[in-house]
């Protein structure tokens, strides 16, 4: 018996379960912000591109 290790209380390892999926909606948050940036300045990039070479064929 002396190997088992001590009983934790269920409200402890709720609080515990609860903070850590909170840190995770922070960080996976961060994530998609930084996608959308990515997407927003492909498409920025692809725009320019598109009227520079249109302005270049002309």
């Amino acid at each position: 018996m002396e190997d088992r290790a001590p009983e934790v209380s269920s409200t402890t390892t709720q609080t515990s379960l609860t903070q850590s999926a909170l840190i995770r909606k922070r960080e996976g948050r961060g994530a998609w912000v930084l996608t959308a940036y990515g997407i927003s300045g492909l498409a920025l990039f692809g725009l320019l591109a598109y009227f520079f070479s249109n302005y270049i064929v002309r």
